[in-house]
């Protein structure tokens, strides 16, 4: 019997509600997981559900292994029930129902899934045939295509909010677009929710097929759906059995097309649903919830929650002002240094000539902000206090930012102060040359036809087939698919002799596609980790990255590295195991490659920081023009999702909460002064202490609520 005594009473409720449409909105630090958990265990142990009619959608791979794990600790008593359970990302589990039933669209099961630099070069490609200049990116293809498809839009029925001309021209890019993945048997991430949607629209038998065999179905994070997410789910719970957990003031990815409007008409789609709130908080201390609360009442349109806790108030929130991005790095190593190190002591800090004394005019400033940045540095860096050999753990200390441009003068300050970080977002393991390189390789011995991996990797290591060579064998892929003559490699290499190309040029690519039919015809009872020893023996990788350097040998452990990610999948049959191991990594999200055994300082912003949180976090770049950012400021929509953004930031500490703002910033190359941010002006004085002059915010506006016009130096 599930023990239901370490829930609230209202945790409890949501665990016990009634199987009709459930809306569980659940405030941060509120234990949503935990909440949701037990409600998937409850329902099994009770029998009313089977785990196999049970469908769990998440937004992270980290979520939903996270989710899985603990419903199997519930469930000691019935072992395997949490293994028989559909359980993962939107994404993921359209992709596993793809895998079954695209061929009925027209693509092959082994289908491959492009991520975002992959789409960039088949845009790139179109856009080149196009002939359109530097004013009309790949990338702003990408992103409206990206948009149509989100509200489900094929080509043919785009309406964008655009103008006409422009509309055309990415009608005209989409269709080329769509119609290269299919010659590739490629989708990209979007496509897996929009053909998910419209084949179960399209064909009724598959559809009623996966509405009788999900007949429960649970979604964390409700507030993050998207049109395509949202018909999905209309889709599969015709019977209305639907539990939802989320937090419209948690609600931040309007920029991907996140719906905000689906949690809050929640009650209009379902008018006979039950709604609980979670509004107890386990994480923060009184203080930050008491900022955070006032902070997210800027917003008038939302579901009213009052977040309370049990836990003590805390120390106040420390509102820093920094004199330029440069200080504003410097504070946060010398705090991490201090409160790591044992000395609980507010840092020395020590502003230059040029910090605001209250009543200085913009002239004022001007004059002193030219004075500093003017010749009469000369390069002078002050030395910054060193992070002590022994120190506590880094794993709690977290700095959050808005865009990933501000984190460069933070990881100059920790650097300086010997402090390790890793930052979310970043440069990822699978991004590295050699890992692509790899990944390319095993998705060719999986789909030929992948011509973004061809080209990627036709000429690595070097063999003489160059930018003309690769044209001419794309070409002739395209070719001879669109004569339907080869189903297999097998089949195309035996067309392939007739491809037109210089001797060498055609010996160097028949043995590469030799290579390819190798990989492809490897004994099926083989495992991945084999078929990469093969592939990295057969294309002299060892030999081609170990060249004697530092870097080489980095490189060539690298992929050593990968072989030990492979072994995960050691247990499958190599076929089996590669589509799973391409279609998770394809879909691995930036939290998702967080080490949690890195002993180190997170830096992230604030849209990867949702769902975690850190003992002790600095929330910097609190200025007008960076949070709220420069865009938002005309649509009251936008406005209100940096309001929220800001909410997320500051509820993800539990203990300690610095907030920094910057007099000056460089932007652009050029030095701005900065107006604080309006969401500062917002938080209880009362909860706040104050550095360096960060009072003067809650001062009369006068010039301070002037936005400066830049000034270059």
């Amino acid at each position: 019997m599930i023990n239901l005594e370490s829930l609230n009473d209202r945790q409890k409720q949501a665990v016990k509600a009634g199987m009709g449409p459930v809306l569980v909105l659940a405030g941060p630090g509120s234990g949503k997981t935990k909440t949701l958990t037990y409600r998937i265990a409850y329902i099994i142990e009770k029998k009313l559900v089977h785990p196999d009619n049970i469908l769990a959608l998440t937004f992270t791979n980290k979520a939903a292994k996270e989710m899985r794990e603990r419903v199997n600790k519930l469930l000691i008593r019935l072992p395997g029930s949490a293994e028989r359970l559909t359980m993962g990302t939107f994404h993921s589990v359209c992709a596993r129902i793809l895998r079954k039933e695209i061929g009925r669209m027209g693509y092959g099961q082994d289908f491959v899934i492009f991520d975002t630099d992959d789409q960039q070069k088949i845009l790139k490609e179109i856009c080149e045939e196009l002939r359109f200049g530097k004013n009309l990116p790949p990338s702003l293809f990408s992103a409206l295509i990206s948009r149509g498809k989100n509200l489900l839009q094929l080509p043919g029925d785009l309406s964008l909010d655009i103008d006409s001309r422009m509309q055309e021209r990415v009608r005209e890019v989409y269709v080329r677009y769509q119609d290269a993945l299919l010659r590739q048997n490629a989708l990209d991430f979007d496509d897996l929710l929009m053909l998910t949607v419209k084949l179960f629209e399209s064909d009724a038998a598959v559809l009623e097929k996966y509405q009788k065999l999900y007949t429960y179905v649970l979604v964390d994070e409700y507030q993050d759906t998207n049109l395509a997410q949202y018909q999905l789910l209309r889709l599969l719970a015709v019977h209305r059995r639907l539990f939802v957990v989320g937090d419209d003031a948690q609600s931040i990815y309007g920029f991907r097309g996140s719906d905000i409007t689906n949690i809050l008409n929640f009650e209009k789609d379902f008018p006979e649903c039950e709604i609980i709130k979670l509004e107890q908080n386990y994480r923060s201390t009184r203080n930050i919830l008491a900022v955070a609360q006032k902070v997210i009442e800027m917003n008038p349109e939302q579901k009213p929650k009052t977040l309370w806790t049990e836990n003590h108030d805390g120390e106040k929130i420390s509102l820093i002002q920094a004199d330029d991005e440069k200080a504003e790095g410097e504070y946060v190593a010398k705090k991490i240094v201090a409160l790591a190190g044992g000395k609980k002591d507010e840092p020395v800090y020590e502003p230059d000539e040029s910090q605001n004394p209250a009543g200085l005019s913009i002239l004022d400033r001007f004059l002193l902000a030219k004075k500093k940045y003017g010749a009469t540095m000369g390069g002078f860096i002050r030395q910054l206090p060193q992070l002590p050999k022994d120190h506590d753990s880094l794993k709690e200390y977290c700095v959050l930012y808005r865009t990933h441009a501000q984190s460069r003068a933070i990881e100059e300050a920790l650097i300086q102060s010997g402090i390790p970080y890793q930052i979310v977002g970043g440069y990822k393991f699978y991004d590295r040359k050699e890992i692509k390189d790899m990944l390319c390789f095993l998705r060719l011995a999986q789909n030929y036809r992948d011509l973004v991996s061809l080209k990627r990797v036709l000429n690595e290591p070097p063999r003489g087939l160059g930018e003309k060579s690769y044209q001419v064998i794309r070409d002739f892929i395209l070719e001879a698919g669109a004569k339907e003559k080869e189903t297999d490699i097998r089949e195309f290499r035996t067309i392939f002799s007739e491809v037109k190309l210089s001797p060498k040029q055609w010996q160097s690519a028949q043995s590469f596609f030799e290579a390819l039919e190798e990989f492809n015809s490897f004994p099926k009872s083989s495992t991945l980790p084999e078929l990469i020893k093969l592939i990295i023996r057969r294309m002299r990788l060892e030999q081609t990255l170990r060249d004697g350097s530092d870097k080489g040998e980095s490189r060539w452990e690298n992929l050593e590295e990968l072989l030990t990610v492979a072994q995960k999948f050691r247990n499958l049959n190599w076929p089996e195991a590669l589509t799973e191991f391409l279609q998770e990594v394809a879909l691995l999200s930036e939290i998702d490659q967080k080490n949690e055994e890195k002993d180190a300082v997170t830096l992230m912003t604030l849209h990867s920081a949702k769902g975690l949180e850190f003992d002790t976090v600095f929330f910097v770049g609190l200025e007008e023009g960076i949070l709220p950012h420069s865009r938002s400021l005309v649509e009251p929509k936008d406005l209100a999702e940096e309001v929220r953004l800001a909410y997320v930031g500051l509820t993800r500490a539990r203990k300690n909460l610095f907030l920094i703002f910057a007099r000056s910033r460089m932007s652009f190359g050029s030095r701005q002064l900065q107006t604080p941010s309006r969401i500062l002006k917002a938080m209880p004085r009362e909860r706040l202490q104050f550095v360096s002059g960060a009072e003067r915010i809650f001062e009369s506006d006068g010039e301070d609520g002037i936005v400066v016009e830049e000034m270059e130096f």
